[in-house]
């Protein structure tokens, strides 16, 4: 369904809004993250735009994993907020998530989901998704994980109660940790921060 263009306008400042609100994000890293110069985002969110360009849509929901059409036409919060009321877990649609290797991983690491899903196989995932990407193991990692095993991440997202660390450093490659102390992690180790590890799928072929 296509809208005016006052209601256009309106709903893309109205769901960046809530985009930023929901996620975590404040308008810096929602800037630095998804490629949108700070000076355009501030002149979106004060209206100051009124045709706002497809491809900067397009920025935006591809690092989101939320469709342009949503963003342009639609009320994200309302349709969130319906489906987390209607849908119990197992009626949930599955989103696509991007698989990457592991040699691979840190070369394409930040670019946006909609390219990563369209240059490698996808897996699906059921609950509420955003800006998340699957690592294939390829290489032993601390005898965990092992060759075949696909880690499913949450990009740039520390690790909360159980959940393990994703991180990178030059010394040690892709590792993790149950440290959830981020920063002392990062200052200890001199690794970055790739995100949080929301599930875990183990090759058959290694049990």
């Amino acid at each position: 369904m296509k809208v005016s263009g006052s209601q256009r306008k309106e709903n893309i400042i109205n769901n960046i809004e809530y985009i930023i609100r929901s996620r975590g994000e404040t308008k810096v890293s929602f800037s630095n993250r998804t490629g949108v110069t700070r000076a355009t985002l501030y002149k979106i969110l004060e209206g100051k735009v009124d045709n706002v360009q497809h491809s900067t849509i397009t920025r935006i929901a591809d690092f989101f994993g939320v469709a342009c059409d949503i963003i342009e036409n639609h009320d994200l919060e309302q349709i969130e907020f319906i489906e987390k009321m209607l849908s119990p877990e197992g009626d949930k649609n599955p989103a696509a998530i991007p698989v990457i290797p592991q040699s691979v991983f840190m070369s394409c690491f930040k670019q946006r989901i909609g390219f990563l899903a369209t240059q490698y196989p996808v897996t699906w995932y059921f609950g509420d998704v955003s800006n998340m990407v699957a690592l294939k193991v390829e290489d032993n990692i601390k005898n965990i994980f092992f060759p075949g095993d696909i880690l499913i991440i949450k990009r740039h997202s520390p690790p909360s109660n159980k959940q393990l660390g994703l991180f990178y450093s030059e010394k040690n490659g892709i590792n993790f940790s149950q440290n959830n102390n981020v920063d002392d992690n990062m200052l200890q180790y001199n690794e970055i921060l790739l995100g949080a590890v929301i599930e875990e799928r183990v090759s058959l072929n290694e049990m």
